[in-house]
């Protein structure tokens, strides 16, 4: 994802509580691509009615975290839905949208 002043691939945003409630407990884990064997750690989100579950990578920008440091930061980050339906962790402001009072 490109860092700068537009949105491109960016579909949808929400704060990381507001994504939470919607879709459910979050855990941070270590995961292996079974296609490629590429390590890797990513969020995931479980619904707890339907175990529904959405995986939200880390942003290159951001980095891993551990979920400490996400609890601590929690009101400053989002999750972000790209337009290849991935979601990605960022810091709130990098890429986000903001909401113009007309």
């Amino acid at each position: 994802m490109a860092n700068g002043a537009t949105n491109v691939g960016i579909k949808n945003s929400w704060s990381l509580v507001a994504f939470a409630k919607a879709k459910g407990k979050m855990q941070v884990g270590h995961f292996t691509n079974k296609e490629t064997g590429e390590e890797f750690d990513s969020c995931i989100f479980t619904n707890p009615v339907t175990s529904d579950r959405v995986f939200v990578a880390f942003s290159s920008n951001l980095g891993v975290l551990t979920p400490a440091q996400i609890a601590a930061e929690k009101a400053n980050l989002q999750v972000v839905e790209l337009e290849s339906g991935n979601y990605s962790l960022c810091r709130m402001g990098a890429n986000s949208w903001v909401d113009v009072e007309l």
